[in-house]
């Protein structure tokens, strides 16, 4: 299997994966309010072009026609640990997509070397394992947002939309459950 075949598998299998996770309600988001999709393209102001996703997850305020939060997943199966150079590039693209209406989460098939889960963590990005079941474990949730831009200035609306969902079962177990605002009155930090 050349490595573009491979790629496209392991991303249609994040997505099915995804899928689900979504559609049970074990995401941060709901399906009612939520749509995902793959190999979307978001516009780069700094490239003058579009930067196309493997899978994303569009989150809509009722009413709304844009999306107020666009979760993006960065699928990498590879056989070795991940890079520190893959978590920056990553981190590079959400920043052009719009850095503050964007999360992101990386999935891979392995591990990351220590540099690139410090790199992540500090930039405040998610990563999850895929499992070969296609089983999810959620390696590190981080989610970051800026309050004042999302309209939110209480911590409990903000803590409503991003608190996962409580109950853990084999097919999604968290390791480190980590949310973190730059709110008003600084930095807020919620552990599970």
């Amino acid at each position: 299997m050349s490595t573009t075949a491979r790629g496209d598998a392991f991303e249609q299998r994040v997505y099915d994966a995804l899928s689900k996770e979504l559609r049970d309600e074990r995401l941060c988001a709901s399906p009612r309010n939520a749509k995902i999709l793959k190999k979307k393209a978001y516009h780069s102001r700094d490239r003058g072009a579009a930067i196309i996703t493997d899978v994303s997850i569009e989150i809509f305020l009722p009413d709304r026609r844009r999306p107020s939060l666009v979760w993006i997943f960065e699928c990498k199966d590879y056989s070795g640990a991940v890079p520190v150079d893959d978590i920056e590039e990553f981190h590079a693209k959400l920043q052009q997509i719009g850095e503050d209406n964007t999360k992101g989460t990386f999935v891979t098939s392995g591990a990351l070397q220590r540099s690139a889960l410090a790199y992540a963590k500090a930039k405040g990005i998610g990563v999850i394992r895929l499992l070969p079941d296609d089983q999810i474990n959620i390696v590190m949730y981080s989610f970051r947002m800026n309050c004042r831009q999302r309209g939110m200035t209480g911590l409990q609306k903000v803590s409503d939309l991003c608190q996962p969902t409580p109950t853990r079962s084999n097919r999604l177990t968290a390791a480190f459950n980590t949310c973190r605002w730059r709110c008003p009155g600084g930095p807020v930090e919620l552990r599970s």
